[in-house]
């Protein structure tokens, strides 16, 4: 029985009814069982053996890759010391230069009085000029798009809308500026 229970562990076999009546079929299947069980840790163990010494290797390797290794400094002992009492002179050391300073971008033109602006985002429709701020006032004139305007007064609300003055040639009138939806009639050019 000893030689079933050891071929049965070898073929991965179980015989629940042998193990558990006949003895020597336990003691061949557990026999065999613990002999390959034991070859396993073995050779893990060789393995993470092997990995750590490949680890340290390639850490080495990568190491020497990097740079000459710290050259190490004398010391200097008492009887040198005493033996270079004269002071010398050491070589003056480098200014650093200062770094230039960034000259500051000027800030983006805003639409302020006496500013200069031009007609934007019309289409092929004209901006209107009218007599006062809001929907309702009297049309005085009007803009193409691509118009310079000079900016006199304002800003004023009126009508979900944001109100400029401008000034074209001798006209005068109020334009909207910013619809609602924050469409820009109006661009700020620079000075």
């Amino acid at each position: 029985m000893y030689e079933r229970g050891a071929a049965d562990a070898e073929r991965g076999e179980f015989n629940p009814f042998y193990y558990q009546h006949y003895y020597y079929y336990r003691q061949g299947y557990d026999s065999v069982r613990r002999r390959r069980q034991s070859r396993f840790p073995l050779a893990g163990f060789f393995i993470v053996i092997t990995v750590i010494a490949l680890g340290i290797t390639v850490t080495v390797w990568l190491i020497g890759q990097r740079g000459s290794p710290a050259v190490a400094q004398p010391v200097a002992s008492p009887v040198a010391a005493i033996a270079s009492a004269t002071p010398t002179s050491l070589p003056p050391s480098p200014t650093p230069l200062p770094s230039p300073t960034p000259s500051p971008t000027p800030p983006p033109p805003t639409l302020q009085i006496g500013g200069r602006a031009v007609v934007v985002n019309v289409g092929n429709a004209p901006l209107r000029l009218r007599a006062a701020p809001g929907l309702q006032a009297r049309v005085v004139g009007s803009l193409p798009g691509g118009r310079a305007v000079v900016l006199r007064e304002g800003p004023v609300l009126a009508d979900g809308y944001t109100w400029w003055q401008v000034e074209v040639g001798n006209q005068r009138g109020w334009c909207a500026v910013i619809a609602p939806d924050g469409t820009q009639f109006l661009e700020p050019v620079g000075q």
